[in-house]
């Protein structure tokens, strides 16, 4: 305990003060001394001791007042504190105790005695903090189950709907159960979306697992913004036809960004899939593009849906977050979207924010424009 522990001494008696020091610097404690209260507050903004010996009657703040002052400060509240002072009396160290001392030493006293509480307080502290560190592993532990069981339920969830409506058309297909060729199309199309939907699944967890291995591809290629932004968003608009939803694409006609085209445009449609989720019925979504300097892009979308709170702002983007979980979920996906587009991007030296807007949520991607020393594959 005394290789590592510091120890502030505060006494206003100059002669006490040095030879107390002494005493404890050979024992094998590092040894930090105040000459009052005011003194002892500026020292421990600078090194935080394990263990605080203070005088009692001293210039303001005295030992007591210098103690409330410490505990008002989460910083400084487990600070332990032994009391050193001339008064004997029961009730003096009543008083001591009620002002947050964790012992209480009158002088004079015998150097092993000293020592022996100190050595007690210290050991004390060390177990409860200990025991505290454990309490927080097994609340850690919990959570990370629950979080686990949520995650493998919603998981259950998104491969087990996607299948089951690929499954169906196909026993109908091989039962010849049409009753015309529309529905046999309708039937048809019901099973590729689904199959889009699950092959979109597969992708997050695969790039979800590059990204924790550090192997996210950053190859830059040429993305076509028609080719590969408009017609996918389009293209993903119609998993939510039954909304009646409005797409406004804002920008150029034509442009060429460079960036890892499937990772790029997995992110983009990520941002556009939320934003179709969490718009209403008739909503309008707006996606709007804006060329940078060296084919780079600023890429918002913006949705009509209740907004994110400016304090979630952050937390939506932890990978697995929802607002709601198991049965009560109100949107499908496993909750790694904004993670996926957040990395991605800043894999590329670029950025996934939350911005401010009068209504819904508006997203801003930024995709850097190549660098000299970039090459392009493709």
């Amino acid at each position: 305990m005394a290789d590592s522990s510091t120890i502030l001494i505060i006494d206003d008696e100059p002669a006490l003060l040095l030879g107390l020091a002494s005493k404890i610097r050979r024992h094998g404690y590092n040894v930090v001394t105040a000459v009052d209260g005011r003194d002892a507050l500026e020292k421990i903004r600078v090194v935080v001791p394990d263990l605080v010996l203070s005088d009692v009657m001293m210039p303001p703040p005295n030992g007591f007042e210098l103690r409330k002052i410490l505990s008002a400060d989460a910083r400084f509240a487990s600070i332990p504190f032994i009391f050193l002072t001339a008064r004997s009396g029961v009730q003096d160290r009543i008083v001591g105790l009620k002002n947050g001392a964790d012992d209480y030493i009158t002088k004079p006293f015998e150097t092993e005695e000293l020592f022996a509480r100190i050595e007690a307080v210290l050991r004390r502290v060390q177990l409860e903090r200990e025991r505290v560190a454990e309490d927080m592993k097994e609340i850690a532990r919990k959570d990370m189950e629950k979080l686990k069981q949520e995650i493998l339920q919603n998981f259950h969830h998104e491969l087990r709907t996607p299948l089951t409506n690929i499954l169906l058309p196909l026993e109908m297909a091989a039962n010849r159960r049409f009753e015309n060729p529309e529905e046999q199309s309708r039937i048809i199309r019901i099973a590729l979306s689904n199959a889009d939907r699950l092959e979109s699944l597969v992708t997050d967890l695969i790039l979800m697992s590059n990204i924790d291995q550090g192997n996210l591809n950053r190859i830059r290629q040429s993305v076509d913004l028609r080719t590969n932004v408009y017609d996918p968003i389009r293209a993903r608009m119609e998993r939510y036809t039954e909304k009646n939803l409005i797409l406004n694409l804002e920008g150029p006609e034509q442009a060429q960004f460079f960036a890892p085209r499937r990772e790029f445009v997995h992110a983009i449609l990520h941002l556009a899939d939320n934003a179709f989720k969490f718009s209403p019925s008739g909503g309008v979504v707006s996606v709007r593009v804006q060329p940078l300097q060296n084919s780079g892009a600023a890429i918002e979308v913006q949705d009509a849906g209740p907004g994110i709170p400016v304090e979630l702002r952050e937390k939506v983007f932890e990978r697995f977050y929802q607002v709601s979980q198991g049965d009560t979920r109100q949107h499908e996906g496993l909750g790694v979207g904004l993670t996926i587009a957040r990395e991605v991007l800043k894999g590329l030296g670029g950025s996934v924010q939350i911005l401010d807007c009068a209504q819904g949520c508006l997203v801003r991607a930024i995709l850097p424009g190549l660098r000299s020393d970039e090459a392009v594959y493709g």
